[in-house]
C-alpha cells in the first residue's frame, strides 16, 4: 500500500511538472526576438502580433542607428588622427573605408527596419477594422 501511494505521488509530481510549465507558457506574451522572428512572422494574425513584430523592428532600427553613430565617431577619429610612423597612411585609409562602409550599411539597415515596422503597423491597423 505504501509503495502504491509513493508511485501515485510520483506520477502526480511528474504530471504537474509537465503540465504547469505548458499552461504558464500559453499565457505569456511572446516577445519577438532574433531567435523567433521568422516563426512570429509566419504565425502573425492579430494586430497585437503585428505590433510586437513592429516593436522588434523599432528596437533593431535603434540599435543600428547607435552603430551608425559609433562608426561616425570612429571615422572622425581616423580623419583627425595625425599620421605617424606606427600609424601609416594605408592603415588610416583602410580604417576610413571600413568606417564609412559600416556607417552606410547600418544606416540602410536602420531605414529598412523602420520601414518594416511601419509596414507591420499598417497591417495591424487593417486587421483591427
Amino acid at each position: 500500500m505504501k509503495r502504491a501511494t509513493m508511485l501515485l505521488a510520483a506520477e502526480l509530481v511528474l504530471l504537474a511538472a509537465t503540465t504547469v510549465p505548458t499552461m504558464w507558457a500559453g499565457t505569456q506574451d511572446t516577445a519577438v526576438t532574433d531567435q523567433n522572428l521568422g516563426h512570429m512572422i509566419s504565425i502573425a494574425k492579430t494586430p497585437a502580433d503585428h505590433e510586437a513584430i513592429a516593436a522588434y523592428y523599432d528596437r533593431e532600427a535603434a540599435e543600428n542607428k547607435k552603430k551608425t553613430e559609433l562608426y561616425r565617431v570612429s571615422e572622425k577619429m581616423y580623419t583627425n588622427r595625425a599620421e605617424t610612423a606606427h600609424f601609416a597612411r594605408r592603415i588610416k585609409t583602410l580604417n576610413l573605408i571600413h568606417c564609412s562602409a559600416l556607417m552606410k550599411s547600418y544606416e540602410q539597415a536602420a531605414n529598412e527596419d523602420r520601414a518594416l515596422a511601419a509596414g507591420h503597423r499598417e497591417i495591424a491597423k487593417k486587421a483591427e477594422k
